[in-house]
């Protein structure tokens, strides 16, 4: 019986069967007259269009009716499971699913859900809170950030003797990347009427052209202090500069509530979802924070999905897990630890993000942000972050990012390698 872990974070829902590539599509969905269209695709034309796009129907699962007359949607629940059949397809339709859900999620939605999953033809094995699927290695206190295209869930996860378990989550609402790049694109508007008297807000296509390219704008100041942009228009090019510190200002009373919660845990280690990871540049108090990999909610369970599998007698969902063999532990010890990426005579720092890109009969690496890539990785805290993987991709992370480790990218092979006083 085939098996896929399916995680909803409508920020960037994620499936992959046991063996096979991982699968990824933002929350985003496009009514046509000839259908529903959801992911890239979609979001691709939701500021074009948006009176035809929707994109909080993963956050407000239910079938109450959507506010206009659709011919191929009732409401939310149609368009959710729409795009659920999509990832499961693309997935290869396996027989049955371990789900992770948001601890945002309430039992009517869950139910809601399985509901869905039964009218795929899939038999749901588990379901678990996300949270508690992502710190399954964690050996001290941890608190999760999770940040949706909407909201964000914190989560403290206690790693008992016996078992691992949520012991406090609070859900913010209005707090998701949504409106994280809106306050930034509202910024962007300001400074343009400033030096151009010109609001690129009031055209859909600049509006559309802005959040297109938002997502690697805000990733590139995790490491930049500073970023150009330029947007065309019919008085010519108009460019501007997007600085770190004045985004930190933009976005930091809006974090007020955040902040409020990780004060409480003070105790615990703060941990950033691939969701969350660009607090970890962009509010300096999550500067020393870790940032877990696009998939390591999916590979966990994959991982244990057996020893998880025991622990389910029914399908609520789980908050509490026995606890398992975890993996090595992560050493204090910087002696040793890569500063570079090595394939074959080029050598690039992992201190900034590096694409790798496939390329004729070899891969191409670079220090830019490159969404085409086919992996994007950089070093964070003594740690080996994914930023980026194009669906697809067959790659082999190392266990550690220690000197003399490796990575498999397709069919090439690049080594890890401390570089001193260079």
């Amino acid at each position: 019986m085939t098996l896929a872990a399916l995680e909803l974070n409508d920020q960037l829902l994620l499936i992959q069967a046991e063996g096979e590539d991982l699968h990824a599509e933002p929350g985003y969905a496009h009514l046509t007259p000839t259908g529903v269209e959801t992911g890239e695709h979609a979001r691709a034309v939701a500021w074009r269009e948006p009176q035809h796009s929707y994109n909080q129907y993963w956050c407000h699962l239910n079938q109450s009716s959507l506010p206009a007359k659709q011919d191929h949607a009732r409401h939310h629940a149609d368009i959710a499971y729409v795009q659920l059949q999509h990832l499961w397809q693309q997935a290869g339709s396996p027989e049955s699913l371990i789900v992770m859900v948001p601890g945002s999620f309430s039992d009517d939605q869950v139910s809601l859900l399985l509901g869905m999953i039964s009218a795929l033809g899939c038999e749901t094995k588990a379901v678990i809170d996300s949270a508690l699927a992502a710190c399954v290695q964690i050996t001290r206190n941890t608190l999760l950030i999770d940040m949706q295209l909407h909201q964000t869930v914190l989560t403290v996860c206690h790693p008992g003797a016996s078992a691992l378990s949520i012991v406090d989550q609070e859900v913010i609402p209005d707090l998701g990347i949504q409106q994280l790049h809106n306050s930034v694109a509202r910024h962007i508007s300001n400074m343009l009427i400033d030096s151009y008297r010109y609001d690129p807000l009031h055209t859909s296509a600049h509006e559309q052209a802005i959040f297109n390219e938002m997502p690697a704008w805000l990733t590139r100041l995790r490491w930049d202090n500073e970023v150009s942009g330029t947007l065309s228009s019919d008085q010519g090019e108009l460019t501007f500069i997007l600085r770190r510190e004045d985004v930190r200002n933009l976005i930091y009373e809006r974090l007020a509530n955040l902040r409020s919660f990780v004060a409480k845990h003070s105790d615990s280690e703060v941990l950033l979802s691939h969701a969350a990871g660009l607090l970890a540049g962009l509010a300096a108090d999550f500067s020393a924070a870790s940032v877990a990999g696009q998939a390591a909610v999916v590979d966990n369970m994959l991982l244990s999905h057996l020893q998880t599998l025991e622990q389910t007698d029914d399908l609520h969902r789980l908050r509490s897990l026995a606890r398992v063999a975890t993996g090595p532990t992560q050493t204090d010890s910087t002696h040793g630890l890569a500063t570079h990426v090595l394939y074959r005579d080029q050598a690039l720092t992992l201190h900034k993000p590096v694409s790798i890109q496939f390329e004729n009969d070899g891969i191409r690496l670079s220090n830019e942000i490159d969404n085409d890539a086919e992996l994007i990785i950089v070093i964070k805290n003594q740690s080996l972050e994914i930023l980026h993987t194009a669906p697809g991709t067959d790659t082999i992370m190392p266990g550690s990012c220690r000197s003399g480790e490796s990575i498999k990218v397709g069919d090439h092979q690049l080594t890890l390698i401390e570089v001193r006083d260079a």
